[in-house]
């Protein structure tokens, strides 16, 4: 079984949806994915998938790709592959029968009209899994609910929404946390009017102190190293991404190792030596379609910095693994073409 935890938010894919209310599931998990310095999105499970720590949690962030009303094709089939319990798992969705400006979580429930969640209960054959209620509110008129939740938000209710987003993110760190019966007596009701944040400061202090007590837990450190990201400093966060780096080098933990180096390339990105050992990490684990991508990736570093012979080799080294890969093949090229 599973460590992680899983947080579905639910939306339809595609750029015509990205702002519309029916998608406020898939922007509570962007707003989760920035508060963590999430990496890249990967396909697969019939999702868009994020690895992250949040509140010093494992958990995955997915987009069901099905859209919203075969949800449950893609909830399924993540439970099952990553192995997660249901009480590990929540989804973030639109209702309209809550007032615009309010949150409601709920242990279990029916689906209320929702058809992403009745497309759940129908996969995972229970009503039995946490969710978080985004009040979007009923349409004005006689305006039909479908054109209306496939309409953006727009003027004074945007505003409102995005300070939804934001609590709604921070209920679900408080679930991760605390639990759900904390996460509801916090934030159930007028997400607008909710109980202070935490000082940052204490929190802060709290991991250091923790970190200084076990500093072989890997716990406190990626709890500062959320911490510090949510403040934005990010040099800070980079130190402890190397630290924490160091740790799962030490325990031959080599799967979180990448993942934390992974984690620290998105803070550098121009950090060519990091570039490489990702490559070769990537390579050694038998990944060679990520090893590529980090080879091609360091050659972009060394083009900005107009070392050619280091971007030349660094794409020679990608076709090294395939030879027959169209964009390095395309790159080198191009890079021979401009030799002086």
């Amino acid at each position: 079984m599973s460590g992680k935890y899983l947080i579905v938010g639910l939306g339809n894919p595609g750029r015509e949806y990205e702002k519309t209310r029916h998608n406020v599931g898939f922007m509570v998990i962007d707003a989760l994915s920035a508060r963590a310095g999430a990496g890249g999105e990967k396909k697969g499970r019939k999702a868009s998938v994020q690895d992250a720590t949040l509140a010093g949690k494992s958990v995955l962030l997915a987009k069901p790709l099905t859209y919203m009303n075969l949800s449950g094709e893609a909830v399924r089939a993540l439970l099952d592959f990553y192995k997660i319990p249901l009480e590990r798992f929540i989804v973030v969705h639109d209702d309209l029968d809550l007032p615009p400006g309010t949150l409601r979580l709920r242990r279990d429930g029916s689906a209320g009209g929702q058809n992403g969640i009745r497309s759940i209960i129908q996969q995972v054959g229970t009503q039995n899994f946490a969710r978080v209620r985004f009040g979007i509110g009923r349409p004005p008129g006689r305006q039909p609910a479908r054109d209306y939740v496939l309409q953006p938000f727009s003027g004074d209710e945007a505003i409102l929404a995005q300070e939804v987003i934001a609590t709604a993110a921070a209920a679900l760190e408080t679930w991760l946390t605390a639990g759900m019966e904390a996460a509801m007596t916090r934030y159930n009701g007028d997400a607008t009017a909710r109980a202070p944040e935490p000082d940052p400061a204490a929190e802060l202090a709290v991991a250091q102190r923790a970190h200084e007590l076990a500093p072989n837990d890997p716990a406190p450190l990626e709890q500062l190293i959320r911490l510090h990201k949510k403040a934005r400093r990010l040099e800070e966060a980079a130190a402890l991404h190397h630290k924490l780096a160091a740790l799962y080098e030490r325990r031959g933990e080599t799967a979180r190792l990448l993942k934390e180096l992974e984690n620290l390339a998105g803070l550098q990105p121009d950090n060519a030596p990091l570039q490489e050992r990702l490559a070769r990490l990537h390579e050694q684990q038998g990944n060679p379609r990520a090893a590529i991508s980090r080879w091609l990736k360091l050659a972009d570093v060394h083009q900005a910095a107009g070392n050619r012979p280091a971007a030349r080799r660094a794409v020679e080294e990608a076709c090294r693994i395939n030879p027959q890969h169209p964009t390095a093949l395309a790159r080198l090229a191009t890079l021979h073409d401009e030799q002086p």
